[in-house]
């Protein structure tokens, strides 16, 4: 029988995500989530004497509900810090769980609560996380905007996303509000995966805790780090550095999909991204020049003595950037046959238009589809019977 979980916190844009991964996912059959962002009517269901098994939510919304007489609920409040916000007289004796984490670590830790488990078929560790790499042969080809409306769009879908951005001056706050959490950062993690490396540590990447490096894009609904302010650390992170950093978020566990914002394709950390990540989108400006930049790089990365992976068509994915809306485009170069078209937005060559790259309409629906193409069939379900369909 699935047990009854009653979710309260402020954000109703957090509840609805979570609603959505539960009903799409086998927690569907485990969890029965009543969830409220008002206090009054929480309190007004608390007070009804409906059956619960477990009580989660904001510290506001706990003690308001403790205020009015400890229950034997099992109950947990949910924290934006790994603490309690506040004096916390009246929160002694709960249970502490990370607010903003990855759904299915997040839905483990509420079914401990309630003491509930997987049947052991269930259990098992799910398959590889998804690594997509965003690369292009060109400068300004819209890659960043690309990632950004990608992890956008999955994590609302209910999936776990992380962002991570590998250009060597980070612009993604040029286009999204950077997280003001005190995470310990990418300079850190990287600094720690050298010393493990140096003292021959198995295992040491598996073994650190991302939590305390990484931070949450509110305005994405994923994770990521904070843009690196040493320049010359970005310019000295290797290709062995990229692999671990990789390798690290795949094998935590914690994410279904790594979306990687890539820099030239010369650079080291970019060479990484070509030989871990399953799925490469390439992104083509629609000119000339874009298409003839990417053609030759391709036939570079083809010859056996380059170094680049010999299945690397196999898992490149080709988009056109800039479409005309009358359909007239550039000519494609031999080999190259986009799967799928971005439209040029007239609003964008504004002197103000940052704050449209994440909403304009004929953009997010040329991402959707991108996702609808690639992404479903890696991971089916996540628009398959969906609301938004």
């Amino acid at each position: 029988m699935a047990a009854r979980i009653v979710l309260a916190v402020r954000e109703s844009q957090y509840i609805e995500p979570l609603l959505h991964y539960v009903h799409h996912s086998d927690y569907g059959e485990l969890l029965r989530i009543s969830a409220f962002s008002r206090p009054d009517t929480f309190m007004e269901f608390m007070a009804s004497g409906e059956p619960a098994d477990a009580v989660v939510g904001d510290p506001s919304f706990i003690e308001s509900w403790l205020v009015e007489g400890r229950s034997k609920v099992p109950w947990a409040v949910l924290s934006e810090d790994g603490r309690i916000a506040g004096n916390g007289t009246n929160l002694a004796g709960g249970t502490v769980i990370q607010k903003y984490q990855a759904l299915p670590s997040l839905l483990e830790a509420v079914l401990q609560l309630c003491e509930v488990r997987r049947p052991r078929a269930e259990s098992a560790l799910r398959e590889e996380t998804l690594l997509l790499g965003i690369v292009s042969a060109s400068g300004s080809s819209g890659k960043t905007t690309l990632s950004l409306n990608m992890s956008k769009q999955l994590a609302a879908r209910g999936l776990s996303v992380f962002y991570l951005n590998l250009e060597s001056v980070d612009s993604s706050g040029l286009l999204v509000q950077m997280p003001s959490h005190k995470a310990q950062g990418l300079e850190r993690l990287l600094y720690e995966l050298k010393v493990r490396q140096a003292d021959g540590t198995e295992d040491a990447a598996v073994k650190l805790e991302l939590g305390k490096y990484v931070c949450r894009h509110e305005a994405l609904r994923c994770d990521g780090f904070r843009p690196v302010e040493n320049f010359k650390e970005m310019l000295q992170m290797t290709q062995p550095d990229t692999l671990d950093l990789l390798n690290l978020l795949s094998a935590a566990g914690n994410y279904d999909v790594v979306l990687v914002d890539t820099g030239s394709l010369e650079e080291e950390r970019s060479q990484a991204v070509l030989k871990r990540c399953g799925i490469l989108l390439w992104m083509l400006r629609n000119d000339e020049q874009s298409l003839y930049k990417t053609e030759k790089w391709l036939q570079h990365g083809s010859n056996a003595h380059s170094g680049w992976p010999q299945d690397l068509q196999d898992k490149s994915r080709f988009i056109l950037n800039f479409a005309g809306a009358s359909g007239k485009n550039n000519p494609a170069p031999g080999g190259i046959t986009p799967d799928n078209q971005l439209p040029y937005i007239p609003s964008w060559a504004l002197q103000h238009h940052v704050e449209l790259c994440l909403e304009s309409p004929p953009f997010i629906a040329g991402v959707e589809q991108i996702c609808r193409d690639i992404v479903e069939p890696l991971l089916p379900g996540v628009f398959t019977g969906s609301r938004y369909e």
